[in-house]
């Protein structure tokens, strides 16, 4: 089912609309189809009506000496006459006609005690020469119209009706007629109406959505790729309520703007107010005679100064005046790999075929470095490896320490959070490393994600678009 509803908004209004149609076109076919089956009857009642009043007429006004006439009345007008009804107690009656006959009869002058209808598919053999309506389906399939090359007509009975009327002296009057079957007539008149509702109101339909969805996919266009500093406002287009929204729109992101600009210069401010007096500081520092106190001292300042450093870089991100080239993503982990190494850290990468990726060089190498360095921390080694998934890469940083509990591994990208209580240097920076680097994924349409290693260790996969 969900493969068949639409994702868009004008797909999803159209086949609601279509739906809703189908069921009002349903439901109206059902009762016009039923008000045709009575029509049906009502028709073939009127019919056995008319021949019932004609027949008893001509009985009545041929003249008593003349020979054979109330013979030739009774054939011609095909009534069975009986002591019994034609219609019996186990046949199903129809109220509605009878009451209808009746009115009919009363109008006419005839009078009788009992009236009785009913509607059979098959007529009973005891009325089978009594029945009117189907003579011109019989001359029509007769042997000798179909040798002369006259097409056979169709069955176009779907039943019979028979009334019984018991006249005074208690001798029952009975005829059969045919009903009439107008189902396929009826048919393509629904078909041609349905087709005609749905062409007046899906093809209006189709235009007004395109009218509405066109700005709304603009509008969605410019907020995926919305980037602060944009002066260009989106065109407002489209009905009342969709101009308003993206009035809205240029709104917002003319405040984000200048809420990122008033940002950037707080943070520039911070930057220089701070690291100035550090600075200063730590030149007083080189005067202290304790060169253990003085290690320790100059150890803090290196401190908070890449504290300040990890705070600035993640707070300006998305504002980076450095533009995206293509990079070959193995020269870039070699690149990242030597300066581990030279520092005498065990890093291991495993060389794969050369990888392009637009990407911010100085961004992505310091994503490296982040992970790199928590996999040397923790697990005292790192193994890298890369692997291209479609249009993604996939950079694998793998290391063989304790791991993460499950439970704690999403919070470990949260700012200031770390693997480790303390918050010396010697077991961990700042607590947002992992933070700057998902950031810095993210910013690029990637991500990082984290998962235990099957047998011991932790592995942080870098995810990078290409192509």
């Amino acid at each position: 089912m969900k493969r068949l509803w639409p994702k868009s908004l004008v797909g999803q209004l159209l086949l609601v609309v279509a739906l809703m149609l189908l069921l009002a076109q349903g439901i109206n076919s059902f009762l016009l189809y039923r008000g045709a089956q009575n029509q049906n009857l009502v028709e073939a009642s009127t019919s056995a009506v008319s021949r019932i009043a004609y027949g008893l007429e001509r009985q009545a006004n041929d003249r008593p000496g003349r020979r054979g006439g109330a013979m030739r009345a009774r054939r011609w007008g095909q009534l069975k006459y009986g002591g019994e009804s034609a219609v019996t107690d186990d046949m199903r009656r129809l109220p509605e006609l009878e009451a209808r006959a009746g009115q009919a009869f009363a109008n006419m002058g005839i009078g009788f005690t009992d009236i009785r209808a009913t509607t059979l598919r098959k007529l009973t053999p005891g009325m089978t020469g009594h029945l009117i309506g189907s003579s011109r389906d019989e001359r029509r399939n007769s042997p000798i119209n179909r040798s002369m090359g006259a097409r056979q007509a169709p069955t176009e009975s779907s039943g019979f009706v028979i009334i019984s009327a018991q006249q005074a002296d208690g001798q029952w009057v009975s005829i059969a007629s045919v009903v009439r079957e107008r189902t396929p007539l009826l048919v393509r008149t629904l078909l041609f109406q349905t087709i005609t509702i749905y062409l007046l109101m899906l093809i209006p339909l189709i235009l007004l959505g395109r009218y509405i969805s066109r700005p709304l996919k603009s509008l969605t266009a410019r907020a995926q790729s919305f980037q602060p500093g944009e002066t260009e406002d989106l065109a407002e287009q489209g009905p009342p309520d969709t101009r308003e929204l993206i009035r809205a729109f240029n709104d917002m992101s003319g405040r984000v703007t200048r809420m990122i600009d008033e940002k950037d210069v707080m943070l520039g401010a911070i930057g220089h107010d701070l690291r100035t007096p550090l600075a200063a500081l730590r030149v007083r520092m080189e005067n202290v005679e304790d060169e253990v106190e003085r290690e320790r001292m100059i150890a803090g300042i290196e401190d908070m100064d890449h504290m300040l450093d990890d705070i600035l870089s993640l707070a300006r991100l998305g504002r980076s005046t450095e533009q995206s080239d293509p990079v070959d993503i193995r020269s870039l982990i070699e690149t990242v790999v030597d300066e581990f190494t030279d520092l005498g850290h065990q890093v291991r990468y495993q060389r794969g075929e050369k990888q392009i990726a637009a990407v911010r060089e100085t961004l992505i190498r310091r994503a490296l470095r982040n992970l790199i360095g928590n996999a040397i921390l923790y697990g005292k080694a790192a193994d890298i490896s890369v692997e291209k998934s479609g249009m993604k890469l996939l950079i694998y940083v793998d290391d063989d320490g304790p791991g993460i509990p499950e439970a704690r591994i999403e919070s470990m990208f949260e700012p200031f959070l770390r693997g480790d209580a303390s918050r010396n240097r010697a077991t961990g920076g700042s607590g947002l490393g992992l933070t700057l680097a998902r950031a810095i994924a993210r910013d690029h349409g990637g991500d990082i994600i984290l998962k235990n290693r099957e047998h011991g260790g932790l592995r942080a996969t870098l995810i990078l678009p290409v192509g």
